[in-house]
């Protein structure tokens, strides 16, 4: 199912480009849906004499942090157009991400479900078809599988954004070398992409790399970043208070552009590269996650094959 904010931000932009005033814009977008209801509560605010910023503040829980720092610098600045456009584009490269996750999963959660059935099988044999038995074994497998999924989803939605809770589910993530290099390279694409487009809107440079942190949801890659927030705060340059393990690629052109004076262009550059290595990693990690774990299911069953393959000629050769 398509992402509604797709059409919902670039019908904003082409409408806002077009000369039409924001509250006749509002209007005619909230048509229908989700968002169509929350733009219709928006466009009565906006119309009442509240600022598009204020209002979408209001209704933080709804919006990204994203959607409310490019939606403010688009007001500031008289770019909301542009900014509805890279808020549309941002979703769609999302949805990409999403589909790639999505199709890597399918066949994964059809192997434990078939795993949790199939591995206590060959304990029903053994233990006389004592059925109650094997179902307990079948919930015990899935609790594995969904006992983790339920609280990590919990913490995502139900706790704060920059909670304990979040802090330690971000920082188990971080731990995970297979989701390690496609969260950092989604976070630096997201950071360089805000800055870009805040820095070259003109908003001042001290806000634009407090705007690009807080645009970085993963908080051990923000804490990575938010060094260079302080520093540009002082006087020096930004890549001076990047985190030193971050991809020397990423430092390498982020110092670059300082020298170079086009640091706007050099952030759009890094977005584009590590959106790019982000999908590619995802597209792949989606081909081989399936084959793995098809591989290690074979090789449980074949394993609890042969031990009561062994436990029944055991059995025969001491009668």
């Amino acid at each position: 199912m398509a992402d509604s904010r797709i059409n919902l931000y670039h019908n904003l932009s082409v409408m806002l480009d077009a000369g039409i005033p924001i509250t006749r814009t509002l209007q005619t977008v909230h048509k229908r849906g989700k968002y169509g209801r929350l733009f219709k509560q928006i466009e009565q605010a906006v119309s009442a004499g509240s600022s598009l910023t204020d209002v979408v503040e209001a209704h933080k829980r709804q919006f990204k942090q994203l959607d409310r720092t490019l939606i403010e610098v688009g007001e500031q600045t008289g770019q909301s157009a542009e900014m509805f456009e890279e808020l549309s584009q941002w979703y769609a490269f999302r949805q990409r991400m999403l589909r790639i996750m999505k199709s890597g999963l399918i066949l994964p959660v059809f192997y434990i479900h078939a795993a949790a059935f199939l591995v206590p099988f060959i304990g029903l044999i053994r233990s006389g078809w004592d059925t109650h038995s094997y179902f307990q074994e079948v919930l015990m497998i899935l609790g594995i599988f969904y006992i983790p999924l339920v609280i990590i989803l919990g913490i995502i939605h139900l706790t704060p954004q920059q909670g304990p809770l979040r802090w330690l589910l971000d920082i188990f993530v971080m731990l995970i070398p297979v989701f390690r290099k496609g969260i950092r390279e989604l976070e630096l694409s997201r950071y360089s992409k805000v800055f870009s487009i805040t820095y070259k809107a003109g908003i001042p440079i001290v806000e634009a790399a407090r705007m690009a942190t807080d645009a970085v949801t993963n908080l051990v890659m923000r804490h990575q970043l938010k060094g260079a927030q302080e520093k540009v705060k002082v006087g020096d340059l930004m890549s001076s208070g990047f985190s030193r393990s971050l991809p020397g690629e990423f430092l390498g052109i982020w110092q670059v552009g300082e020298e170079s004076g086009d640091m706007d262009e050099s952030a759009r550059r890094l977005a584009d590269i590590h959106a790019d290595n982000a999908e590619n990693y995802f597209t792949v990690l989606a081909k081989i996650t399936p084959l793995l774990l098809y591989f290690i299911i074979l090789g449980l069953l074949a394993f609890f094959i042969v031990t009561t393959f062994l436990s029944f000629y055991s059995q025969a050769l001491s009668i």
